[in-house]
């Protein structure tokens, strides 16, 4: 078989090749193909096989054959690290909102500072993909945060058209991002990122919604909707990672 980027891996205590196989995004059987002379039911620790990984696996020049077994600090690493960032970009958009809201003078350095955020997130993606990638992310979430910022402002003072215009930028700006996370990872299904992202602007919304009413005892309550959902949102970008790139997790 065809194979344009094999590599020798050497056994290790534990190895069976159906592990291998899914850690290398490949099969059982191509594994046995490129190895006639290999026993299934016997690895021996220390022997070679030559494997060819997935179209997906990236394979790092000084750590060709890092072992099967994930390694849990570099999950969680990445798993906090995701988590900070997006909890980052909803503190900072209610900062925003209780700043557009009660016309604060601190608006601007509000603003300033959140609007750091995509770059903070976006930096995250860019340890495991191309720097237009990353800088894909970062324009269509300041976008985000762009559009929320003006729509805000047009419900407080009641411009409902401008409003209405602003909302549907903001849904098709949610949409353009589960477009290009799908297109990085075979792991973020298209409409299933949709439907995350859609889940953040509604309950976004309905925290907007309670803090122009006044009603603080349910805007507190949405916000903590919002932080719940910022937590779970984080986790399928961190899995998601670790699902297509598990060397860089060994």
């Amino acid at each position: 078989m065809h194979c344009p980027q094999p590599f020798t891996y050497v056994i290790r205590q534990g190895d069976n090749l159906y592990q291998l196989a899914r850690y290398y995004q490949t099969t059982v059987s191509d594994i046995l193909a490129m190895n006639p002379g290999a026993d299934p039911y016997n690895l021996q620790i220390g022997s070679m096989l030559t494997i060819c990984p997935g179209e997906e696996f990236r394979i790092i020049p000084d750590n060709q054959t890092p072992a099967a077994y994930p390694d849990p600090v570099k999950q969680i690493s990445l798993i906090n690290d995701m988590r900070l960032k997006w909890s980052q970009h909803v503190y900072w958009t209610r900062m925003l909102l209780i700043s557009i809201a009660e016309r604060l003078h601190d608006l601007n350095a509000v603003t300033s500072r959140l609007m750091q955020n995509p770059d903070d997130i976006a930096g995250v993606f860019a340890r495991y993909y191309s720097p237009e990638t990353a800088g894909t992310i970062a324009r269509l979430l300041s976008e985000h945060l762009q559009i929320g910022a003006k729509l805000i402002t047009a419900l407080r003072d009641g411009n409902t058209a401008t409003a209405d215009e602003l909302n549907r930028q903001w849904y098709i700006n949610a949409d353009k991002m589960a477009d290009a996370f799908s297109s990085i990872n075979p792991y973020y299904d298209r409409q299933a990122m949709r439907e995350m992202l859609h889940r953040h602007l509604a309950l976004t919304t309905q925290e907007v919604a309670m803090r122009l009413a006044a009603d603080y005892p349910a805007d507190i309550k949405a916000f903590d909707a919002v932080e719940e959902e910022a937590l779970k949102m984080a986790d399928e970008f961190s899995y998601g990672i670790m699902m297509q790139f598990p060397q860089m997790f060994s």
